[in-house]
């Protein structure tokens, strides 16, 4: 992903005119084939990309209004700002994990109605999110913002993602 968005374009390219059904180098080559594809009864799942860090943002109103009354109330629920800029927050990046790796339910400090101090207990609500998430490179300087019409040229690729918390 660093060597930036000219190099991801030459693979690309490349991947597809291989890949095509007109093009003879995998087309004619079966050995070749066996060897370039693994079957999917025969694939081990990897994340796609080391995961060095992570912004979540509640790009959804009905979501972000969702959480807003779990924290504000019904009245504050949505926040001003919210139409403009959405609310983002600064992920924890170990937690970002395959599909199928065994999940603990949570554990965290909490204070119920009926006790007067907080406890630590297991979560008693999960919130599941179906998600895009954007590998971005090769990134920019500190300070340095990226251009709107240069967004392209800094996103690598695209996955769905379940975020539960």
């Amino acid at each position: 992903m660093a060597l930036g968005w000219e190099a991801w374009t030459e693979a690309r390219s490349w991947l597809q005119k291989i890949l095509s059904d007109k093009e003879p180098t995998l087309r004619d080559n079966a050995e070749l084939r066996k060897r370039a594809f693994i079957s999917q009864a025969s694939a081990i799942m990897h994340l796609p990309a080391e995961i060095g860090d992570y912004t979540d943002f509640y790009s959804s109103r009905q979501h972000a209004t969702n959480v807003g009354v779990m924290f504000r109330g019904k009245e504050n629920a949505l926040m001003p700002n919210w139409l403009h800029l959405p609310v983002g927050y600064h992920g924890r990046a170990s937690s970002v994990v395959i599909s199928g790796t065994p999940i603990k339910r949570p554990v965290g400090q909490m204070c119920p109605n009926e006790s007067k101090s907080p406890l630590v207990a297991a979560s008693k609500r999960l919130d599941i999110e179906l998600e895009m998430a954007f590998f971005v490179g090769p990134g920019n300087m500190l300070g340095v913002p990226i251009p709107i019409g240069e967004a392209h040229k800094h996103i690598f690729g695209m996955v769905l993602m379940n975020d539960w918390s």
